[in-house]
C-alpha cells in the first residue's frame, strides 16, 4: 500500500499537475500523519472545506476494505461496505454511510472529484449510481441500474444542515455499537 500512495502521488503531481503543498497523505509508516478513523475522516473534511467550483480534487485509498451488516436498512444486499482504518478495532469502520456524508455530499457544486479507493469491496463505497471496477473486465463507468436514488435524493432535501443532523444520528447508533461490544469483548 505505501508503494501505491508514493506512485498514485507521483502520477498527480507529474500528469496532472497537483502541487505538493496541496497534497495530504496518510500512512502508517511513522512518517507521515496514521491513517486512523478520525484523520482520515478529519482529511475528508479538509479537502470538502477547501474545495470551490471550478477545482479538481483527487481522493486515493489504498488499504483494507470489508463488507459488514447494513446498520440502518439503506443497503439493498443488507451490507455496508467499508474501510478499516489502522485503528478500527478501537474506533471502528468507516462505513460508506460515513465517507458518503463527510466526503461526498458536501463536496461543493462544480467540484471535479476523482476518488480511487484500492480495497476489497470498495466497489459501492461512495453510494454513487455508477461505479468502475479495475478487474480488467470493465473499460468505463457503468450504472447501476438498480440504484435507490431515494436515498440520495433524500439527503439533497435535507441540505448541509439536514445533513450533520443525519450524520450525527448515525454517529451516535455506531457509538453505542461499538460501547456493546467494548463491553461484550471485555474493554
Amino acid at each position: 500500500c505505501h508503494n501505491d500512495v508514493g506512485n498514485m502521488k507521483e502520477y498527480i503531481k507529474d500528469v496532472w499537475g497537483f502541487d505538493e503543498s496541496n497534497i495530504t497523505e496518510l500512512m502508517d509508516d511513522g512518517a507521515h500523519t496514521s491513517p486512523t478513523r478520525n484523520n482520515i475522516l478529519s482529511a475528508y473534511k479538509t479537502l470538502v472545506s477547501s474545495a470551490r467550483a471550478g477545482d479538481a480534487v483527487f481522493c486515493h485509498y489504498s488499504g483494507h476494505g470489508c463488507s459488514i451488516k447494513d446498520d440502518d436498512g439503506d443497503e439493498d444486499d443488507g451490507m455496508d461496505e467499508a474501510l478499516c482504518p489502522v485503528d478500527y478495532a478501537k474506533a471502528g469502520v468507516l462505513r460508506d454511510d460515513d465517507v458518503f456524508t463527510t466526503l461526498v455530499a458536501p463536496m461543493p457544486k462544480d467540484v471535479l472529484m476523482t476518488v480511487v479507493m484500492d480495497c476489497c469491496h470498495s466497489g459501492t463505497i461512495l453510494d454513487l449510481p455508477y461505479t468502475i471496477v479495475g478487474n480488467g473486465e470493465m473499460q468505463e463507468m457503468k450504472l447501476d441500474e438498480g440504484f435507490d436514488f431515494g436515498p440520495l435524493l433524500q439527503l439533497a432535501k435535507m441540505g448541509f444542515e439536514g445533513l450533520k443532523q443525519f450524520h450525527a444520528q448515525g454517529k451516535e447508533r455506531r457509538a453505542k455499537r461499538r460501547q456493546r461490544w467494548k463491553n461484550r469483548l471485555g474493554f
